[in-house]
C-alpha cells in the first residue's frame, strides 16, 4: 500500500481531529445525560463531517489512482446527506419537531441515497465524466470532472436544504430578540461554511488556488469548531430556543432561561438590561453573578439587589422539561421594590396598632376598672341625690368604656391576625357560656335543642365568643319591653351551620339592615359603643363566613350568622 505524506494534509487532518472530537463528546452526552431528538440529530451532522474529513484526508494520503476514487466515493456517504441532516436539526433546534413527519424523513434523504446510488454505479456518466491522476509538487493527485447528476443531486440539492436550515435559524433569532442572535450567527455560520469555501475555490480566492490539495474538507473544521463554540459559550444543545418564547419574550419582567447547570442562556430585554446592571453576561452561571439569585429557593422569597439604590426582586422559576429530562429553568425577577415598601409601611403600622393594642387592654382598660370599682363602692355610701346621679353617670360611663376597650381588642386581633388561623371549634361549648353569662340579668334566653350541638364544631378561633355576646348584648340594649325574650336556633348542612339569633325587639327596617353593620354604626338611640355589630361582621368574614338581618315574626329581629363546618379528623 502506497501512502504519500505532506504537510499540506495539516489542515484536512485537523478538521477531522476537530471534528471527531466534537462527535465524541455528543456521544457522550447521549450516552451520560438523555437521547434526546436534539442530541441524536446533531450526532448525525457530526458523524457526516467525519465521514466527509477522514476519507478526504485518505483520498490525498494515498497514491493508488483506484483507492483514491474509492476513498472519493466513501467520503460523499458524509457530504450528500449532511444539509437534510444540517436542516433536521434546525427544525428541532427551533421547536419544528412536530413537522418532522416519515414522509418528510423520506424526502429529505431520498435525494442524497440517489445520488450516492447514481456515484457508484455511474450510468451514462451522470456522477463524473473522467478522473485522472496528476502529480503536483511531488503529490499524486486526483482529478474528478463531475457530471450534471453531481451539480444538481448533491451541490444545488445540499445548498437549498441549508439555505432553508440558514433561513429558519435567522428568522428564529430575529423573533427572539438580540439574546439569541450570536448563538444562531454561529450555527448558521457553521451550516454554511462549506458553501462560502466552494464559492471561494470557484473564484480562486488565495489560498484556495492550490492545485495541489483541496481545501473545501478542511470547512468541516471551520462547521465544528463554530458549533463547537455555541455549544460552549451558550450551551445550545441543552435547551432549544422555545424556551425563551414560552419564558414571555414580550413580558414586562426580566426573564432569564438557564440551561440545567444554572447558565444563563437566554434573557429578554428586560433581563438584559437587569444583568448589565448586575454585571452578569450570557453564559455565566446565575447564582455565581448574585447567590440570591437561586432558582430552587423559596418561590415567594423577594431578593434585594443593589443597583443606583436598593432593588427588591420577586424570584420564580419553573423547570423546564424535553422528553422527559430536566434541561433547564425559565426564571422570571419582577421589580416589586414599590410593593415592599408598602409591605414595610403596614408591618410598621401593625407594630404600632400592636403596642396600642396592648395598651387598650392592660394600661386603660385596668385604669377603668379601677375607676369603675372606685364609683361603685362610693355610690353604697352616697346618701344625697346630686351625688348618686353624678355617681350614677361616672358608672355608667366607665362600663361604656370598657366595653368599647373589649370591642377594639377583639377588633384589633382580627386585623392583625393571620386569616389562616383557625381551627375546630364546639359551637354548643361557646353558645352555652355567652348565654349562661346573659341569663345572669333580668332576659330570657333559649337554645333550641342545645344537645344536638354538643358534636357541632364550626371554623373559628377564640374570637368566636366575642361574636355571640355582642349579639347578645345588642339583642338586649335595643329592647324596651319589661322582659326581654332571645332565641337560638341551630341548622347545619353539610358544609355550612347557620346560627340564628332572635328577639323580641322593635326590629330594624328593611332599608337599614345592611348599613347596620358599618363602622360607627349606633342604631336608633343605641347607647352601644357603635363598633358592636362592624365586630360581629369582621370576625365572621375572617371565618370564611357571612351575617346577615331577618324579620322575626311577630315581631323583633334575627340575625343569621354563617360559619362553615370544621372537619373533624
Amino acid at each position: 500500500m502506497s501512502w504519500q505524506f505532506t504537510p499540506l494534509a495539516l489542515p484536512t487532518v485537523g478538521a477531522m481531529i476537530i471534528t471527531v472530537v466534537l462527535g465524541g463528546y455528543t456521544l457522550w452526552k447521549i450516552r451520560t445525560e438523555s437521547a434526546t431528538s436534539l442530541l441524536k440529530s446533531f450526532l448525525l451532522v457530526n458523524v457526516c463531517l467525519v465521514i466527509w474529513t477522514f476519507f478526504s484526508t485518505l483520498k490525498l494520503l494515498h497514491t493508488n489512482p483506484a483507492m483514491k476514487l474509492f476513498f472519493y466515493r466513501l467520503l460523499y456517504f458524509g457530504v450528500a446527506p449532511l444539509g437534510s441532516f444540517a436542516l433536521l436539526f434546525v427544525l428541532i433546534n427551533t421547536d419544528r419537531e412536530d413537522e418532522i413527519r416519515a414522509s418528510v424523513l423520506a424526502v429529505l434523504l431520498l435525494v442524497p441515497a440517489v445520488f450516492l446510488l447514481v456515484l457508484f454505479t455511474n450510468p451514462y456518466s451522470l456522477a463524473f465524466e473522467s478522473t485522472r491522476v496528476v502529480e503536483r509538487g511531488g503529490l499524486v493527485i486526483l482529478r474528478v470532472d463531475t457530471g450534471v447528476a453531481h451539480v444538481v443531486l448533491e451541490l444545488v440539492y445540499n445548498a437549498l436544504v441549508s439555505a432553508l436550515a440558514v433561513g429558519l435559524m435567522l428568522s428564529e433569532a430575529l423573533r427572539l430578540g438580540r439574546s439569541y442572535l450570536p448563538q444562531a450567527l454561529l450555527v448558521t455560520g457553521g451550516i454554511a461554511a462549506p458553501f462560502v469555501f466552494v464559492g471561494l475555490s470557484f473564484v480562486a480566492v488565495p489560498p484556495f488556488t492550490s492545485e495541489s490539495i483541496n481545501l473545501i474538507p478542511t470547512s468541516a473544521g471551520v462547521t465544528s469548531l463554530a458549533l463547537g463554540v455555541a455549544i460552549a459559550r451558550y450551551h445550545f444543545l441543552n435547551l432549544p430556543p422555545i424556551a425563551y418564547s414560552t419564558a414571555m419574550e414580550a413580558s414586562p419582567d426580566s426573564v432569564l432561561v438557564l440551561d440545567a447547570e444554572k447558565r444563563i442562556i437566554h434573557a429578554n430585554e428586560r433581563g438584559i438590561e437587569l444583568l448589565e446592571q448586575l454585571d452578569i453576561s450570557l453564559g455565566d452561571i446565575v447564582t455565581d453573578g448574585h447567590p440570591s439569585l437561586d432558582v430552587e429557593a423559596d418561590p415567594e422569597e423577594v431578593v434585594r439587589v443593589d443597583l443606583d439604590g436598593p432593588v427588591y426582586l420577586s424570584v420564580r422559576s419553573q423547570s423546564l422539561e424535553r422528553q422527559g429530562y430536566h434541561v433547564g429553568w425559565v426564571v422570571v425577577l419582577r421589580d416589586v421594590t414599590e410593593l415592599h415598601e408598602h409591605q414595610q409601611t403596614i408591618v410598621d403600622r401593625n407594630d404600632k396598632l400592636r403596642l396600642l393594642n396592648e395598651i387598650l387592654r392592660h394600661d386603660i382598660r385596668n385604669d377603668m376598672m379601677v375607676v369603675l370599682g372606685n364609683a361603685r363602692l362610693a355610690q353604697e355610701r352616697a346618701d344625697d341625690e346630686v351625688t348618686i346621679e353624678r355617681l350614677e353617670t361616672i358608672v355608667r360611663n366607665s362600663e361604656h368604656a370598657s366595653e368599647l376597650t373589649d370591642s377594639v381588642r377583639v377588633l384589633m386581633s382580627t386585623m392583625l391576625s393571620d386569616k389562616s388561623a383557625t381551627e375546630s371549634v364546639r359551637l354548643g361549648s361557646v353558645l352555652t357560656e355567652e348565654v349562661n353569662t346573659l341569663r345572669a340579668g333580668d332576659c330570657s334566653v333559649n337554645i333550641d335543642e342545645p344537645e344536638a350541638l354538643s358534636e357541632v364544631q364550626v371554623v373559628a378561633n377564640d374570637l368566636l365568643g366575642a361574636v355571640f355576646r355582642n349579639l347578645l348584648t345588642n339583642a338586649v340594649q335595643h329592647n324596651h319591653d319589661e322582659s326581654t325574650e332571645i332565641e337560638i336556633a341551630v341548622t347545619r348542612d353539610e358544609t355550612d351551620v347557620c346560627v340564628r339569633v332572635s328577639d323580641n325587639g322593635p326590629g330594624i327596617p328593611d332599608e337599614r339592615k345592611e348599613d347596620v353593620f358599618g363602622r360607627g354604626e349606633k342604631g336608633l338611640e343605641s347607647s352601644g359603643t357603635g363598633l358592636g355589630l362592624y365586630l360581629i361582621d369582621t370576625v365572621v368574614d375572617s371565618y370564611g363566613g357571612d351575617v346577615w338581618i331577618e324579620d322575626n315574626e311577630p315581631t323583633g329581629t334575627t340575625f343569621v350568622v354563617r360559619l362553615r363546618r370544621a372537619r373533624v379528623e
